[in-house]
């Protein structure tokens, strides 16, 4: 891949250092003294970054944040188009295109996402069930990606097609615990052919959402189906796009948490923050983010409570659909048609 400049290097170095002490709880920094260093890192490596900037940058919030859209149409981040790069792709779908989002290298998106499952996750099953993708076979899943870092897994969907006998056969198969990794849409489907019981000590982790489509089981119901049906000894959802490097965990019912490293911020159609508790478009800050930009604007409306956790409320109106069980749920679609 293509190395970081002395000064990439000397950032990622002090982000690195931000995380591990975030998490012991002793920051080596404040957050927007980091977040602008980076800003100020990208603005003269990125066209993108700094057309849109309208004004002085005083904190973190004044940082533009880069539609997601835009990831479809330019170079978003601070490699050039000729340069090598460990590229994560969006879903996409027929009618519109993908979204790429182009990193010099995982050193920064590997521990940070390792150590922020864990911590939300204690006691995660090392043996991995996922109702995903191979990533030795679809490179540009940033989902997948993720969950390989999980621990040794099997892998139960390939173009869109859930093999969920497979799936139970590697779930019956094992010894110990599972952690079962899947897409809202893929568990829905897997639960009609799924064992009885997952093994005592395991964990399902859903993401991703319906994106417009139906299901016979969906929100609530999905969830009190699983837990009917797997029994697991933890239920617990995660909320990550392609074009962050930091994800957010939380459990039905509850609020997803940012870890330290990430703030999301919620604004109004203007663009300007709204007071916590308030409804708005999500925008999300990450410092991980160093190769491509620090701050997003999503496509999703949500409500940032005043500790930094966000409840998601959905799409906004009129938004196209996106994500992880986008692939499986068309694939569905094309079965049920057929």
């Amino acid at each position: 891949m293509s190395p970081r400049d002395a000064q990439g290097r000397a950032l990622a170095t002090r982000i690195r250092t931000f995380v591990d002490g975030s998490l012991a709880g002793r920051p080596s920094e404040r957050f927007e003294e980091l977040a602008l260093a980076v800003h100020a890192y990208q603005v003269p490596r990125d066209p993108v970054v700094a057309s849109l900037l309208e004004g002085p940058v005083r904190t973190w919030t004044d940082v533009p944040a880069v539609p997601v859209d835009l990831f479809k149409e330019l170079p978003v981040g601070t490699l050039q188009q000729e340069e090598p790069a460990v590229v994560f792709l969006t879903s996409g779908t027929t009618r519109t295109g993908r979204g790429a989002h182009r990193l010099r290298s995982t050193d920064l998106y590997d521990p940070s996402s390792l150590a922020w499952a864990r911590r939300c996750v204690p006691g995660m099953p090392p043996r991995v069930v996922a109702l995903l993708d191979d990533p030795a076979r679809a490179p540009e899943s940033s989902l997948s990606h993720m969950v390989a870092l999980f621990g040794p897994a099997t892998w139960h969907t390939s173009d869109g097609t859930l093999h969920a006998a497979d799936a139970s056969a590697a779930v019956r198969e094992g010894s110990g615990p599972v952690f079962l990794a899947s897409t809202a849409f893929a568990l829905a489907e897997w639960l009609d052919h799924a064992p009885p019981a997952l093994p005592p000590g395991s964990v399902v982790m859903v993401t991703g959402g319906f994106k417009g489509r139906v299901h016979r089981l969906e929100g609530e119901a999905l969830m009190a189906a699983a837990r009917a049906t797997l029994r697991p000894a933890r239920l617990v959802t995660e909320y990550g796009m392609t074009e962050l490097c930091s994800q957010l965990w939380g459990t039905p019912g509850s609020s997803y948490l940012p870890p330290p490293w990430l703030r999301a911020v919620a604004v109004d159609p203007s663009g300007a923050p709204v007071p916590a508790g308030t409804p708005g478009q999500l925008r999300f800050y990450d410092l991980a983010n160093l190769d491509s930009t620090l701050g997003i604007e999503t496509m999703d409306e949500g409500v940032v409570r005043s500790d930094g956790s966000v409840w998601l409320l959905g799409r906004l109106q009129g938004a196209p659909a996106r994500g992880c069980s986008l692939t499986v749920e068309e694939a569905w679609g094309r079965r049920s048609e057929g």
